[in-house]
């Protein structure tokens, strides 16, 4: 018996909802269909207004625009980074680059916080990075606090030095 009822229930409900959406349908249609002052009652044609007289909907207009930081003529980017890794006596130095934008040679030399010197690298064109080197020394495993790498630029018609940065890190030997 209780089946039933929920049975006739879930019918019931059924049917409603069908009620509903046919309703919501044929009231879409009859306001769906084109009005002018011919096919109206008399308040409704005195507010009518054609529709070539409305003004033009407001609709935002958006611009992207890309701003690129300005290269200065006569600046250097020198990348900064945190911490490298050497794992036996390979330093693995993606992070040591010449940035493209660059109009300078780099060459950069890593030195610990006592400073010896561990690595120095070539002439680095713009573009160009490190990556993975062996090192001369071999080193203590440990963590290496107050590392420099040291950046020199060099101009790229005559090779005359140009400025530096020191880069301070954090150097993690491993075995």
């Amino acid at each position: 018996m209780k089946t039933r009822r929920n049975n006739l229930n879930i019918i019931i409900i059924v049917i409603c909802a069908a009620v509903v959406v046919t309703a919501a349908m044929l009231a879409g249609y009859a306001f769906g269909v084109s009005r002018s002052p011919d096919n109206m009652d008399s308040v409704a044609a005195a507010a009518y207004v054609e529709p070539e007289l409305l003004p033009e909907p407001m609709v935002p207009e958006y611009t992207i625009e890309i701003i690129e930081p300005p290269v200065t003529s006569g600046t250097i980017a020198v990348p900064g980074f945190e911490r490298l890794t050497v794992r036996g006596q390979t330093l693995f130095a993606d992070n040591i680059s010449n940035p493209a934008r660059n109009d300078c040679y780099f060459i950069v030399v890593i030195s610990l916080a006592d400073g010896t010197e561990i690595f120095r690298s070539g002439i680095l064109a713009p573009g160009q990075s490190v990556g993975t080197v062996e090192l001369a020394h071999t080193l203590t495993p440990g963590i290496y606090e107050g590392v420099i790498a040291r950046y020199s630029a060099y101009d790229r018609e005559n090779l005359q030095p140009l400025n530096g940065a020191d880069i301070n890190f954090t150097l993690e030997v491993s075995p």
